[in-house]
């Protein structure tokens, strides 16, 4: 069974989702995100051949905040293949690993992550390979925000981020404090909504630009990508999330949250303002608004295409 929606349709939604979700006033900025200007708001959307419909604040660069398990993970799965990352995270039933220390203030799951890409012990390696891949998925570079940058790293080392997980025996794959520098400043690193759908539209192309045209990595990785961010998306609201919106997708501390429907479309919304768990109150309203308007879901049967008008 397959679906047909006009690029009318979709940009009607796009326009009928945001005018609903635009007069929200909840939620609270969080302390990390120091740029952020309340009541900015936008909404992206890609499709897999690169059709893109924006609505709002589209250009504003806010802090990747976990976004950056998309590409992170995508470099992991292309130099290790999925099992042995699944092996190396702790996941794996056969190689359970210490957990992971309690009250940390940064993901230990990010920062092991980044100890597990390779060259092991050379940090400008590692990164150059994540801001390639970054800049591959978005077909343009996002930006390090210096004073986020410098706030985490002050963070971290009031609360002896580095030191717990020594002491903590959390296994890492390389250098502890080369491994959170480097998750750090991912974290750091400031994209729009529309960096952000290309990025999941690229996924959703399986590992394919519809910008620029370049192969990112191999597309077979795209469902383990999706399957990922499916496991691991909204904090903890990830269940309900799942149920009523239907559509994979990872959240940001800096107000960011982008959803993948693979082999159609990535949207990305953007609205600094939180809420208790941490997820953006209106990029995630906005994205379920639209899912409801199309009546999307990846778990439907019908198979989608958006045609023109």
């Amino acid at each position: 069974m397959e679906r047909k929606i006009s690029l009318s349709d979709l940009r009607k939604a796009v326009d009928e989702a945001y005018a609903a979700v635009e007069p929200i006033k909840e939620g609270e900025i969080n302390p990390r995100n120091l740029n952020a200007v309340a009541g900015q708001f936008g909404i992206t959307v890609v499709l897999t051949d690169g059709t893109t419909i924006s609505k709002g604040d589209t250009k504003v660069k806010a802090p990747m905040g976990s976004i950056i398990h998309l590409p992170l993970h995508s470099v992991l799965f292309s130099q290790l293949g999925v099992d042995k990352v699944v092996e190396k995270s702790g996941k794996c039933p056969a190689n359970r690993l210490a957990p992971k220390p309690k009250g940390l203030a940064f993901g230990a799951h990010g920062i092991r992550a980044f100890s597990a890409v390779e060259p092991t012990g050379d940090p400008e390696s590692k990164w150059n390979l994540y801001e390639n891949r970054m800049i591959d998925l978005m077909g343009s570079a996002p930006e390090l925000t210096d004073n986020v940058y410098e706030y985490l790293q002050k963070e971290a080392a009031e609360t002896k981020t580095a030191a717990t997980l020594k002491e903590s025996g959390y296994q890492l794959y390389d250098d502890t404090d080369l491994a959170l520098g480097l998750y750090l400043k991912a974290l750091a690193m400031g994209a729009s909504t529309e960096q952000l759908a290309m990025m999941g539209a690229t996924v959703a192309a399986d590992g394919v630009n519809p910008s620029t045209g370049k192969i990112v990595y191999d597309g077979e990785l795209s469902q383990s990508l999706v399957g990922l961010m499916a496991a691991k998306g909204l904090h903890k609201m990830n269940t309900p999330w799942l149920v009523k919106a239907g559509i994979p997708a990872k959240s940001s501390f800096g107000g960011t949250v982008l959803g993948i429907i693979p082999g159609l479309m990535a949207v990305a919304a953007y609205a600094p303002e939180l809420n208790s768990v941490g997820v953006s109150v209106k990029a995630a309203r906005v994205i379920m608004e639209l899912a409801r308007r199309l009546d999307l879901s990846v778990f439907a049967s019908a198979r989608v295409k958006f045609v023109a008008d």
